[in-house]
Order: structure tokens, then sequence, then C-alpha cells
């Protein structure tokens, strides 16, 4: 399988397979419960996806059917023009939700700053559902986690079912995110 590093070209592509993987998590679909998630979510997770592109730290396979988000060490945290740019995008793929996803969001950057310093940052880690269960998204993982060499990784989990996956891949749950509401949300170390 061909692994590659995404472009600003791919960006339409990626959030809807973005849009796609997370369709049915936990988490999105309590702060988007519309019938029309898919939608809300390409928009939001395509706007949080294009000021990653430019980094060089987007991973994707030749036909865009899976994505790996990474950030680099004191990296993982959007600078104000970032956040400037993509505000317009996430209020309207929020709609009237926008004050719960960014409650949640608040509160899962609040369990980010308390990690240690000096580890990169899994974002995002998302297969297309036709796709799913084809090992697409572990080659993503390990494509990452082997370039990395060693450096201690974080993510955030908010699927449940995922974390047998990422144990599978050497990462331990270290606790979850403290939220007022909705469903919980794991923290996760690869050190």
């Amino acid at each position: 399988m061909e692994i590659r590093v995404a472009t600003i070209d791919d960006l339409p592509a990626l959030a809807a397979t973005l849009a796609d993987a997370f369709l049915d998590d936990p988490v999105w679909s309590w702060m988007l419960p519309e019938r029309n998630r898919y939608i809300r979510l390409r928009r939001i997770l395509g706007a949080l996806l294009e000021p990653a592109l430019p980094t060089g730290q987007v991973r994707t396979t030749a036909e865009r059917d899976a994505v790996a988000v990474w950030s680099a060490p004191g990296q993982w945290q959007l600078p104000l023009p970032a956040v400037l740019r993509v505000a317009p995008p996430l209020i309207r793929g929020a709609g009237l939700r926008l004050p719960r996803v960014l409650r949640r969001t608040g509160e899962v950057e609040r369990a980010h700053q308390q990690q240690p310093p000096e580890h990169w940052s899994l974002e995002f880690l998302g297969t297309a559902a036709a796709v799913r269960g084809k090992g697409i998204g572990a080659a993503l993982l390990e494509e990452g986690l082997e370039r990395l060499a060693g450096t201690p990784v974080y993510l955030e989990s908010s699927n449940p079912r995922n974390l047998p996956f990422y144990r599978r891949h050497g990462f331990e749950v270290t606790g979850t995110v403290e939220v007022r509401s909705g469903p919980p949300q794991w923290t996760l170390w690869r050190g």
C-alpha cells in the first residue's frame, strides 16, 4: 500500500474520509445529533485538517480512503491566525451546536495541556467505512510510529471500540478527559 504526504489538493477528499470515519463516533454523534451529521462533519473536520496539511505531517493512501494527522512537539495548538481562518467553516459546520462543540474541544485541549511536553500528537486517524478492517489504518499508524522512531506519542480516543486497536500498537490508556456532559473520551500515551 502506498502511503504518502497529503497536500492541500487532497483536502476535499480527506475531509470526506474523516467525516465518514467519524460519522458514528459517540462524541461526534452527541455533538451533532442531526440527520445532516456527515455534511457538518465534513465542514468541521475539513476546517481542522486544512492548517495541518502545509506542515507535511498528514499522511494518506493513494486512494485517500484513510488519513493520519500528526502534530510535532509543541505544535498541536493552532496559532491565532489559523484559528481565525478556520472559524467560519467551523461555525457553519457546527451551527446551533457550536457551544457544545467548543465546550468539548476546550475540555479536550485542557486534557492535552496536562500531558508531559515533547511528544508528538496523533490528532486524527480515520479510515473510510468501506475499507475499515483491512489494515489500512494500522498501516498509517505504524508508518507514523516508525517515522517518529520512539518519540512519545499522545492521542485521545472518543470511541471505546478503538481502545484495543491502540493497545495493540503500544498505547496505554492513561485517563479520561474531564467532561461536563456527553460520552467519555480517553487519553492514551505511547512512550
